[in-house]
């Protein structure tokens, strides 16, 4: 049974998080509440702490399989010219991010301080646009980047160090929960380095991480 302000382990992060302001979605109607049981729907103000797919439980700690994605196929870095909607373009990119609307990649660098945008389409980078100026105030542009496949390292960043140097017509960045991956001119560039490195491992999308 689901209480009003319970406690919940967030077993990607390893968090305890409280669940405040529940709300029993049917239809078109919410309604404040203070019990809920299975089947029925709840809603949370997202206080930036959750993404699609996550598990939150009490009691013993599970993980359940995330939710199916796309490997992503279009990156753009996505900048801001206006300094001073700086607060609110960090705002927007956050909580696009956590609603699934696109997927965002940060660089390996201090120097690229602008993220990147994956996409599987061209049509989501119109809708974050749009909705980056109507709903935050942020007129943002674009850079395309010359890449079109994405690969995460299996063997997490112990891995990706030993990508250093061998490199080629390719970039290793990092996703929202810090996990490495690579971006590829092409597949010819992915089958080259696998094999130069035949026991590196790559996947499609990033994987499931729990929090020890």
């Amino acid at each position: 049974r689901f209480e009003k302000d319970m406690q919940v382990l967030h077993t990607r992060t390893g968090k305890t998080v409280r669940l405040s302001a529940p709300s029993k979605l049917f239809a078109q109607r919410r309604e404040t509440i203070d019990t809920a049981y299975p089947g029925d729907i709840v809603g949370f103000v997202n206080p930036g702490a959750f993404s699609i797919g996550d598990t939150i439980t009490v009691g013993k700690k599970i993980q359940y399989e995330g939710i199916p994605s796309f490997s992503p196929e279009f990156f753009n870095y996505i900048r801001n010219p206006n300094p001073s909607k700086q607060k609110s373009f960090k705002k927007g990119i956050e909580q696009l991010r956590e609603e699934g609307a696109v997927q965002v990649l940060y660089s390996n660098n201090d120097y690229d301080i602008d993220p990147v945008l994956a996409a599987v389409g061209q049509l989501q980078f119109e809708v974050v646009a749009d909705r980056m100026k109507n709903e935050y105030g942020c007129d943002i542009k674009y850079e395309p980047l010359p890449f079109n496949v994405a690969r995460w390292v299996a063997g997490g960043w112990d891995e990706a160090e030993e990508l250093q140097g061998k490199l080629f017509n390719a970039k290793l960045f990092k996703d929202a929960q810090d996990r490495p991956v690579v971006l590829f001119k092409n597949q010819w560039a992915v089958d080259s380095l696998v094999e130069k490195l035949p026991e590196l491992g790559l996947l499609n999308v990033g994987p499931v991480t729990i929090a020890d």
